[in-house]
């Protein structure tokens, strides 16, 4: 965890820094001889990086607020989802540039997001929450495909799917397995959940966040001890306590 705030609050740092160094050089051009239309357009750019520089230092104090277990208000919510939203593909790009971890700044927004559904009065019945899952999870081995029915499992406890479909059947949630971003969304244009579990990677996590927009989304980051895509695990306890939470049951 301190590596992927290191790796974020770096990104971020830089994003800062080269805001800063445009503007300034922006002003040292504008102001250094006569004014032409060239330098009213670069001036009016300015304005627009002084504004969004800005509105990085707010996102930031929110988030410290956030962070600090303190309530935001409806507009701050509204205001940090838009900023983190707005904020994660530049900071993609600039960890890409300067070779820094790209999956803790992917770590970082599925955390942010979080907290910010969990700031959230949400309370809805179990058979409004949906949970999806990557088929990596099934052991590579076993001969049952789930893909299409979760309940073709055989409860053997090879994989952490047998553990999911216990949770899924105590608490009478939907648990659907998913192959992709496309079989996601048909998935829930199908189910029509108030609220989502997904676990995946943080690559497909973060899109499928993004995606979805107007529904709450809790995201479990699988864990791939044998490599990506192949026999991954999950944090079962993470799952039951979003569960939990949307159930206010926590």
């Amino acid at each position: 965890m301190k590596k992927d705030k290191f790796s974020f609050i770096s990104t971020l740092s830089i994003l800062f820094v080269i805001l800063i160094f445009i503007i300034y050089f922006g002003f040292y051009l504008t102001f250094s001889n006569s004014v032409d239309i060239s330098k009213i357009v670069l001036l009016v750019v300015l304005t627009i990086l002084i504004f969004f520089a800005f509105n990085i230092i707010i996102g930031v104090l929110l988030l410290y607020i956030l962070t600090s277990g303190k309530k935001l208000s409806n507009i701050s919510y509204q205001y940090l989802k838009k900023m983190n939203k707005i904020l994660f593909p530049i900071l993609i790009f600039i960890a890409k540039v300067f070779r820094l971890d790209k999956d803790s700044v992917r770590r970082v927004f599925a955390d942010i997001n979080n907290l910010l559904v969990m700031t959230k009065n949400i309370n809805v019945n179990s058979e409004d929450i949906l949970i999806l899952i990557p088929h990596c999870l099934q052991n590579s081995s076993c001969k049952y495909k789930i893909t299409h029915n979760i309940d073709n499992c055989k409860m053997c406890g090879k994989c952490d799917i047998s553990d999911i479909l216990k949770l899924s059947r105590e608490y009478n949630v939907k648990t659907v397995v998913a192959t992709g971003g496309t079989l996601a969304r048909e998935w829930i244009k199908k189910n029509r959940p108030k609220a989502i579990i997904a676990v995946a990677c943080e690559r497909d996590l973060v899109s499928g966040i993004n995606d979805v927009d107007k529904i709450p989304v809790i995201g479990v980051i699988n864990e791939r001890p044998n490599g990506p895509c192949f026999d991954t695990r999950v944090n079962i306890k993470k799952i039951e306590e979003a569960i939990k939470f949307y159930l206010k049951e926590v």
